[in-house]
């Protein structure tokens, strides 16, 4: 039985919920965490696609950058020389190549709102993920709530994100300083 048929409703759900309506929580649990497991494969598989769309763009946008200000020097030097018809040409291709590179600036903030979508989606999918083992340890230990140990075997932890790891050293920093224990 599949419990979820979209990533929205793996965010959405209610595990507990959910579980309490299963004959079998245990082997119910396990199902969903693979489901999420699946679920957080995939949305990182696509941010990584998003991500790798971006740098793309961006390596293009900078070529037809660095082209329309070729093009604006060889105007520049035409018209030193008083050939008013290559600086016109050179002209004319400069401003294609703007008009390709305001284009390629509207295709690189779409991209940039999807990877942030996608990050996003991704953080919440690992966060239900980390929700369903400790309803799993739950349903083995007995303890309930969070301080319930989550025992997830090493090759299935997923290392933590630079710029998230940052963020929780910076907030651990913030809470000792409040508490006077820096």
């Amino acid at each position: 039985m599949s419990y979820f048929s979209t990533l929205t409703d793996i965010v959405t759900c209610n595990l507990s919920e959910i579980l309490a309506n299963e004959a079998d929580p245990e082997a119910a649990v396990e199902q969903i965490i693979f489901e999420i497991q699946e679920g957080v494969s995939g949305a990182l598989r696509s941010l990584n696609t998003a991500r790798n769309k971006v740098s793309g763009l961006e390596h293009e946008l900078a070529e037809h950058k660095q082209e329309a200000d070729k093009l604006a020097q060889r105007a520049r030097e035409a018209v030193e020389r008083d050939n008013e018809s290559d600086a016109r040409r050179y002209l004319l291709r400069k401003s294609e190549q703007l008009d390709l590179v305001a284009g390629l600036e509207q295709q690189l903030a779409s991209a940039n709102n999807l990877v942030t979508h996608l990050t996003t989606t991704h953080r919440a999918l690992e966060a239900r993920l980390h929700d369903a083992q400790r309803k799993q340890q739950e349903l083995k230990t007995g303890v309930v709530g969070e301080d319930a140990p989550v025992s997830v075997p090493e090759e299935e932890q997923e290392p933590v994100e630079p710029s998230r790891s940052r963020q929780i050293e910076d907030e651990l920093a913030a809470l000792k300083k409040q508490l006077g224990r820096e």
